[in-house]
């Protein structure tokens, strides 16, 4: 079960987000804001056993600052850090 860095960070205008599960499973990424607000769903849904990447292109409303990308799955959750630029 990993959460791996964004790349590129910081970014701009988007992100990869990539995370690996050990088993299937039900996942969630979720977006937030510094404030703890969701921002933005990225997957909730049921995923294979593996590695997955994830397209985050926040539109324009997105003001720069740092969000919080985090991944829950099989009751454990990870956090990483982002940057947008704008």
């Amino acid at each position: 079960f990993e959460l791996y860095q964004n790349y590129p960070n910081p970014f701009n205008p988007g992100t990869t987000i990539r995370f690996a599960l050990p088993r299937a499973g039900h996942v969630t990424l979720k977006i937030y804001n510094l404030l703890g607000q969701e921002v933005a769903t990225l997957v909730d849904e049921w995923r294979l056993a593996g590695e997955h990447r994830v397209q985050w292109m926040p539109g324009r409303e997105m003001p720069t600052g740092v969000y919080m990308a985090r991944l829950q799955a099989e009751g454990r959750v990870l956090v990483k850090k982002m940057v947008l630029v704008r």
